[in-house]
Parts: C-alpha cells; structure tokens; sequence
C-alpha cells in the first residue's frame, strides 16, 4: 500500500517540477500533477499486472490523453502546456541513457536492445496519444452530424408548419 502512496506521490511532484520549469500557468500545475500521477498509475498497474512494457505505455498514454482533453477544455487552455509534462513519467530516460552508454564502451548488441527499448515506448505512448485524438475526432464529427440532422429536421417542420399557415 504504501508503496502506490509513494508511487503517486513521486510522479506527482515530478510532474509539477518539471510543469515549473517549462512554464506552464500557475492554476495549471496541479492538473498537470494530477495527469502524470493518473499516467504513472495506469502504467505501474499495467507493468505489475502484464509485464508489457508496451501495453502499460499504450495504456497510460490513453489515460493521460483523456484527461488532457477534458481538462484543456475545462481550463481553456492548449493540450500542448497538460500533455507534455504529463508523459515525463513514460519518458524512457534510463533506457536512452543505457543506449548511448554501451554503443560508447562498443557494447552495440546490448547497446541496440536498449534503442529497440526506446523505440517501442516511445511508438506505445504515441500510438497512445493517436488513439485518443483520433477517437476524439470521431466523437465530435458524429456529434456535428447529429446536430445538422436536427437542424435539418427542424427546418422542414417550420418549413412545413409554414405552408399550412398560407394555404386557405
């Protein structure tokens, strides 16, 4: 128990952190906190439950996109200042690290394992981040077309209520 407490605690204030540096509007910054620590959740829980490194990524990026989309509408404010300090948590630093530290030493079999590591996180929390957007769009597309069928439709009733009104 303890341990999701420290967990949530850590990407938290790692995110808020990192929201500082990059300037992200004060009244941003917990929402901010609160997107990567969902992140971080959703993508420890995946580790602990699968083990697939890819699918805990996909999954997180899918949360943190939700997320993002609401509050960026419910703040007014761009995706751009909640979405990237929202995956520092996903960023695989340690594996980008190791990459370049054993193609230095001439390690390029181990080196190469760990670019192929940065490749599928990195493809997981984009492909992450397309799913979102592109279901978004779909939602909202469905929603304009609906909205046009209504209006069409409310038009030819008045349209209709009209020519009963001017015939004799």
């Amino acid at each position: 128990m303890f341990t999701i407490i420290e967990q949530f605690a850590l990407s938290f204030f790692g995110t808020v952190a990192f929201s500082t540096i990059i300037n992200v509007p004060k009244r941003a910054l917990i929402y901010c906190g609160l997107t990567g620590a969902s992140g971080w959740m959703t993508y420890y829980f995946f580790m602990s439950w699968f083990g697939d490194l890819i699918v805990a990524n996909f999954m997180a990026a899918i949360v943190i996109g939700i997320i993002y989309i609401y509050l960026s509408r419910k703040l007014r404010l761009p995706v751009i200042i909640l979405n990237t300090p929202a995956i520092l948590p996903l960023v695989p630093g340690n594996a980008a690290y190791l990459f370049i530290r054993y193609a230095v030493q001439g390690n390029y079999q181990l080196s190469v394992s760990y670019l192929m590591d940065v490749f599928k996180v990195s493809g997981a929390i984009v492909f992450g981040f397309m799913f979102v957007n592109l279901a978004e769009q779909q939602i909202r597309r469905q929603r304009q077309e609906r909205a046009r069928r209504r209006l069409k439709k409310k038009a030819a009733k008045e349209k209709a209520q009209k020519t009963k009104i001017t015939k004799p």
